[in-house]
């Protein structure tokens, strides 16, 4: 009998080592939220893991991520992790076993601590959130790269602290690539391409952080499956291709992101599929439409599309300039050179700055032509400070500006 019971358990044993085993061989994690038209992210970096890497480190990738130690921007050591209200009153960033906290002390006592759960932004600025019950709430202080310091969180007060500020699903549709609703309007909700809008209770299990690869090329499980079975072919198969794409479909890919939220929506940015039109995802408003000054904070596409450089060019999108899979800003210089494609040192649309060599003008277009301006989105206060600082971010309306090149704004 106990030969027998050995024999068994040996038996068990044995399957759970190979059902681990080829688990481990598929190295294929939980399926994915959105649903079985998604893959998982690993089956996307077996076979572009140099882009995936890079990536892994964007602006992108982290426009939503779990708080970590590692990942929080601002500082947590003593003398630079306080935000001070009043004599009385202050904020303290503090790490602790159980995770990291923004903690209110009043008199010297710790009366509320709110946990880091979350994080939006990483390049310009960096705040955060917590959960309470299935919502979101945005914590007072965020940290600003441009200050290296702690400082109000946008439109959070500098002399009231208050962690009552809900974040809904909205916020999460530039910042994440899915969360979902757990008291949906309708059963058809529960389908990522839904139209349907979420109400503010969100399923912490749905969140998919930052905007992953799927979020721009599609849902790619078929695509997944077949070049694994096909691991000859060479043409993208079962997933949009954006150079097969229209110019205006490529402008579109960005723009449901970084064209501003002050359009009439008709449907959520998550069903949102690369080669749809925006027009189908935003109404403009009259005002919109007679709208001259758009904000420099999420708005690159339409400030873009006052430029002239767009307006006569067929070609410029989003990519002329940018790489979204690289984790860096290129240099002033190596987005000069890509100006200098159509504005050579011999040409007649040269810059024409009094007094600027063209060596200079070649190695630094930017700051003359895409200079940074202030947000009238978002300010902010440093602490102890009464007056409040400008958000600076550089505007994407290529042009020539009275400080920058000695000529009238564009």
């Amino acid at each position: 009998m106990k030969k027998h019971w050995n024999s068994f358990v040996v038996a068990v044993l044995l399957f759970v080592s190979v059902a681990v085993l080829l688990q481990c061989m598929d190295n294929d994690s939980a399926p994915d939220p959105r649903g079985t038209a998604f893959a998982t992210e690993e089956k996307c970096r077996q076979c572009h893991q140099a882009i995936y890497d890079s990536a892994l480190l964007s602006a992108h990738f982290h426009a939503s991520a779990p708080a970590s130690l590692q990942n929080v921007l601002g500082s947590f050591a003593a003398g630079r992790n306080i935000f001070v209200y009043d004599a009385s009153t202050k904020l303290q960033m503090e790490q602790t076993d159980s995770g990291l906290y923004q903690a209110l002390y009043i008199n010297g006592k710790r009366t509320e601590a709110r946990r880091f759960d979350m994080t939006f932004g990483l390049r310009h600025a960096q705040t955060s959130l917590y959960w309470k019950d299935d919502h979101l709430y945005e914590l007072p202080v965020s940290y600003y790269t441009a200050v290296h310091a702690w400082a109000t969180s946008p439109g959070f007060s500098a002399v009231v602290p208050e962690f009552t500020r809900m974040i809904g699903r909205d916020c999460f549709e530039c910042h994440s690539s899915n969360i979902s609703s757990k008291n949906k309007a309708s059963a058809a909700a529960d389908n990522y391409f839904s139209t349907a809008e979420a109400a503010e209770t969100l399923e912490k299990n749905s969140l998919v952080y930052g905007i992953g690869c799927q979020r721009c090329h599609g849902s790619a499980a078929q695509h997944a499956d077949w070049h694994r079975e096909h691991p000859g072919e060479k043409n993208a198969k079962f997933i949009v291709v954006k150079n097969l794409l229209s110019h205006g479909q490529q402008l579109d890919m960005c723009a449901v992101c970084h064209s501003g939220n002050d359009k009439i929506k008709l449907k959520s940015r998550f069903a949102f599929q690369p080669g749809d039109r925006l027009a189908d995802f935003f109404m403009s408003s009259a005002a919109f439409s007679n709208k001259k000054e758009f904000d420099v904070h999420g708005n690159q596409f339409n400030l873009l599309a006052q430029s002239k450089c767009f307006l006569q060019s067929k070609t410029i999108n989003c990519s002329t300039c940018h790489n979204p899979h690289n984790s860096t800003d290129e240099s002033m210089a190596s987005y000069s050179e890509k100006c200098m494609a159509c504005h050579q040192a011999t040409s007649n649309n040269f810059c024409t700055a009094v007094g600027t060599p063209a060596i200079s003008a070649s190695s630094n277009c930017i700051d003359c032509h895409m200079p940074q301006q202030p947000s009238a989105a978002i300010s902010f206060q440093l602490s102890g400070s009464s007056t409040t600082s400008s958000y600076l971010l550089r505007t994407h309306r290529i042009g020539i500006y009275k400080n920058g090149c000695n000529k009238k704004k564009f």
